[in-house]
């Protein structure tokens, strides 16, 4: 929200036309002239210039938005691949690809070259490389591996890839999810119990009333076959 609002209210506005209240009802004025103040500060603006010009020299943009690597690739494995987990390769398309444009040039020839390689028949007296391997050896200096919860293993090595991240959020989802049903069992069995006691207290209840109604029956009966009392 603060990104947006510097954008609208903010950038390319003139110091003496810039707001001095809110612009939204979720946000104090103090709050906002804070903000006002913060941006305003010129080693902000230096450190902001410093970073945007870091992140134009990345190649590589994620396309994940305000989601991190962890959290996207969940999603999509509970979303898309719901049979078959996806590929480390799979992971790198589904997280360099913009929903406007599509990929990179650059993200393009990296799928490309990483394709290639892991069809390409092994070397001689070499095994086949494992795509978690062939992502490393594509990108050995990039941290997307490590983003994603997957380190490489050795070149030649055939043990499996090892995605401990990933299985260690989902494993909590899981329990996660368990406790959650645990407790919503719990709660109905209480809420169970709650409407079978109600409902005896309403059984005794209209029982009694019941008992009370062929009381009353009885004794009008009794007193009337009684006979009238004497007048002498």
């Amino acid at each position: 929200m603060r990104y947006l609002l510097k954008k609208k209210y903010f950038n390319g506005v003139p110091a003496s036309q810039v707001r001095t209240t809110s612009p939204v009802a979720s946000m104090t004025d103090e709050h906002w002239t804070k903000l006002v103040e913060m941006w305003s500060d010129p080693k902000h603006k230096e450190k902001c210039l410093k970073l945007k010009a870091n992140r134009e020299k990345v190649k590589l943009q994620q396309k994940t938005g305000s989601r991190s690597y962890i959290a996207h690739c969940h999603a999509v494995k509970q979303a898309k691949y719901k049979d078959a987990p996806p590929t480390v390769i799979d992971l790198f398309k589904e997280t360099h690809c913009s929903s406007k444009t599509g990929f990179s040039e650059e993200a393009r020839n990296k799928i490309a070259e990483m394709e290639a390689r892991a069809a390409a028949p092994p070397k001689d007296g070499q095994d086949t490389l494992t795509l978690t391997q062939v992502v490393h050896e594509v990108m050995p200096k990039s941290t997307f591996l490590r983003n994603v919860g997957m380190q490489p293993t050795k070149t030649g090595n055939k043990a499996a890839r090892v995605d401990a991240r990933v299985q260690e959020l989902e494993n909590e989802l899981v329990a996660e999810k368990e406790e959650a049903a645990l407790a919503r069992a719990q709660v109905l069995a209480e809420l169970e119990e709650e409407r079978a006691a109600r409902k005896k207290v309403e059984e005794d209840q209209e029982m009694l009333r019941k008992q009370i109604g062929e009381m009353h029956g009885f004794f009008r009966s009794f007193l009337g076959t009684q006979p009238a009392p004497s007048q002498e």
